[in-house]
């Protein structure tokens, strides 16, 4: 709270001195002062909304402040450029310099960004036809060895284990062993590793250790909610422990998730995109059927024309009909 105080307090006292020189009728320099201020303002924004940075909305926090010491600075020019006290004079001109300054300099900024984009997306265009060319190529090799498939792509990964767009476009093939994902997985680049644990191949015992180790074990969470051998107590651990969004479909269409955690997804679900992948989970049993019954019944906006519904009901008896009486 004192933070956003201290960020206040500027803008806060630019509007109150604008607001008592209009009611008094001393309007000297309040045009020049609030076009500063809105040119701070735009310009501020325009260079904000260029930056693809996930910590890129904070600058908005910091735009009225700076655009209120703009609009200050515009203040005093217009009303002290004429002034013939020295002192007031040079503020006047001081703060015309900073105002544009700092208008200038968040133009630049805005420039300089767009051009670090563009050099990235030229460097990412690159990078994608390097994977391209590279699945091609795998695939070919595969082709042309079929009955050594997973010798040759071992052999090949082990050999290029340090070109990472070969790594990208080699691991999502399910003729990788475990073995060489669970090496690949060691390494500390986070997109190889995370193509290594998306590989239905990948084994238990690498997905627990990429949970526990890794540096920054959240960009593995989808991964490992989705992946059929994630160690039950894992799936538990991320349902429980860790406030990640969107997992809950991962989770409702891995056949492996624990029967309790299904079950409880199905009791409070209602995001249409979950209780589809419940849906279509084949290890789904009448209990928690019944469970997800009972949830999509209490929504009235849901009718027997929701597919989802008309699914339910059409699965519901071919579950139910074996199921053990308790």
């Amino acid at each position: 709270m004192i933070f956003f105080a201290y960020l206040l307090a500027i803008p806060l006292a630019y509007l109150a001195t604008l607001v008592m020189l209009i009611f008094k009728r001393d309007v000297r320099g309040v045009a020049l002062s609030l076009l500063l201020f809105a040119l701070t303002i735009l310009a501020g924004w325009w260079d904000i909304t260029r930056s693809r940075s996930s910590t890129a909305g904070i600058g908005f926090l910091f735009l009225p402040l700076i655009s209120a010491i703009a609009g200050f600075g515009g203040l005093a020019f217009g009303r002290w450029r004429q002034s013939t006290n020295a002192p007031q004079l040079v503020g006047a001109w001081v703060g015309l310099v900073c105002s544009i300054g700092v208008i200038a300099i968040t133009l630049i900024e805005g420039r300089k960004t767009i051009a670090h984009n563009r050099v990235r997306d030229d460097q990412q265009a690159v990078f994608s036809a390097e994977i391209a060319s590279d699945r091609e190529e795998i695939a070919a090799a595969l082709q042309a060895n079929p009955n050594r498939r997973r010798a040759w792509l071992d052999s090949a990964i082990r050999a290029r284990i340090g070109d990472r767009a070969f790594l990208l476009a080699a691991l999502p093939n399910d003729s990788v062993s475990p073995e060489v994902l669970d090496t690949v997985a060691t390494g500390r680049d986070l997109n190889t590793t995370l193509e290594a644990i998306r590989n239905p191949n990948a084994r238990a015992e690498t997905l627990e250790r990429v949970y526990r180790t890794a540096s920054y074990p959240p960009y593995f969470f989808q991964a490992l909610a989705a992946h059929r051998n994630t160690p039950p107590d894992i799936m538990r651990k991320l349902y429980t422990q860790h406030d990640i969004m969107g997992l809950d479909i991962w989770f409702a269409g891995n056949p492996s998730t624990p029967k309790e955690m299904l079950g409880d997804i199905a009791r409070k679900t209602r995001d249409p995109s979950v209780v589809t992948a419940l849906l279509q989970n084949t290890s789904l049993d009448c209990a928690t059927l019944t469970q997800l019954s009972v949830n999509l019944m209490k929504d009235q906006n849901r009718t027997a024309d929701n597919p989802s519904v008309a699914q339910l009901n059409a699965r519901l008896p071919q579950v139910c009909k074996n199921a053990p009486l308790e």
